[in-house]
């Protein structure tokens, strides 16, 4: 289990930009009996907040908006597998329903996008 230090060590950080971090909402530990555990994705978060701010010269708010994003998109996986797997349960007839609503949204979506109009 690594504290504060120790986790600000391994991500090449301080402990007062983990403290930052931390009360930013970027890097949400655990908190097991008062201490904080931090997990794999706490350290791939920070490494990815590192190399954006560092590398690439994004400020903080900036950072907000990117993990806000990718966050976003991460939800989306998640619900978007939890609907296959319900539409793989279902009769062929149900499955079939489905993609072909699919494919007639997506040439509308195509069509307007194309014409210049709003796209879905």
């Amino acid at each position: 289990m690594l504290g504060y230090r120790k986790f600000a060590r391994h991500a090449h950080i301080e402990t007062k930009r983990l403290r930052f971090f931390i009360d930013r909402g970027w890097i949400s530990p655990q908190v097991i009996d008062g201490h904080p555990v931090f997990r794999d994705v706490d350290m791939a978060r920070a490494n990815l907040v590192a190399d954006l701010t560092n590398e690439l010269g994004i400020n903080d708010e900036g950072v907000d908006v990117v993990l806000e994003l990718l966050d976003q998109l991460y939800g989306l996986r998640l619900a978007f597998g939890t609907l296959i797997d319900a539409l793989e349960v279902q009769p062929q007839r149900i499955k079939r329903h489905v993609v072909n609503d699919a494919q007639k949204l997506k040439a509308l979506t195509y069509r307007r996008s194309r014409g210049g109009g709003a796209a879905l």
